[in-house]
């Protein structure tokens, strides 16, 4: 059968040419879209884990210094960082639990005061313990309680800071007198020699 050339008309090789050219058109329009939305998927599970990192070292460097900012700022953001691991909102919520319950009482004896303390610190360690799971570190819980550090001078400055803050409030609120007496210099402590005595 004649056929004059034309559309209709066209070969088998002719018809795959014509698939090639629109697969390649579609690659070259529709390829750097799609290698645009890999690498940012890929972009932002990265930074998922690197905050997730991040606030894992920030209370692992200030587990003895509790006050720190950063140490509370860490905490803060476990609930947003940690939302897809149950276990870990769970040891969280339980951790914040006890930071919020009622304090110990004035004149606690030393026993009570050493289980509040011990009860305080297995919380966190099983929050720091199931968030290195998470993150894959094999960490032991007897261990993140013994092999923590902060310097007696951290707290004998953080105590001593503590105890100004309260005499400076309880002194402005008028609930402590500020006793004031009379300055008498020490002559040895006089740069000039006295004067002479005059005669009589």
């Amino acid at each position: 059968m004649n056929c004059p050339e034309g559309f209709w008309c066209m070969q088998f090789k002719d018809w795959l040419n014509v698939a090639i050219l629109i697969i390649t058109a579609i690659a070259i329009v529709v390829g750097p879209i799609v290698a645009v939305q890999i690498t940012l998927r890929f972009e932002e599970k990265r930074e998922k884990r690197r905050r997730k990192y991040d606030t894992f070292h920030a209370l692992m460097r200030t587990r003895r210094v509790t006050l720190s900012p950063d140490h509370v700022t860490a905490l803060n953001v476990i609930q947003t960082e940690f939302h897809d691991d149950d276990r870990v909102i769970t040891a969280y919520k339980k951790y914040i639990d006890n930071l919020g319950g009622p304090a110990l009482p004035p004149g606690s004896t030393t026993e009570a005061i050493r289980h509040f303390v011990d009860e305080r610190d297995d919380a966190f360690n099983e929050m720091m313990f199931e968030i290195g799971k998470h993150l894959g570190f094999a960490l032991d819980k007897r261990e993140l309680a013994k092999y923590s550090y902060a310097p007696q001078g951290w707290v004998n400055i953080e105590a001593e800071q503590n105890a100004m803050r309260q005499f400076a409030l309880e002194l402005l609120q008028g609930k402590r007198p500020l006793p004031i007496t009379p300055f008498q210099p020490s002559p040895s402590a006089n740069k000039f020699p006295p004067p002479p005595s005059t005669p009589r």
